[in-house]
């Protein structure tokens, strides 16, 4: 469940409830237009080396 702004939509709450005892729940604030800092998303150079490897159906 989310909560948003009237004007431009911004999220400011999330709510996930998990079953009816685990419920989680973030606020955001001080919101601000754009993305500030574009390298927030380049993964560490420690990810470069990484292999990807399958996970057992179970292990999901």
């Amino acid at each position: 469940v989310g909560v948003y702004t009237l004007k431009d939509c911004y999220p400011v709450q999330e709510t996930y409830a998990r079953n009816s005892s685990v419920t989680t729940s973030t606020r955001f604030f001080n919101l601000q237009l754009g993305i500030s800092d574009p390298d927030v998303f380049t993964p560490p150079s420690t990810c470069q080396s990484a292999r990807p490897e399958r996970m057992s159906e179970s292990g999901c």
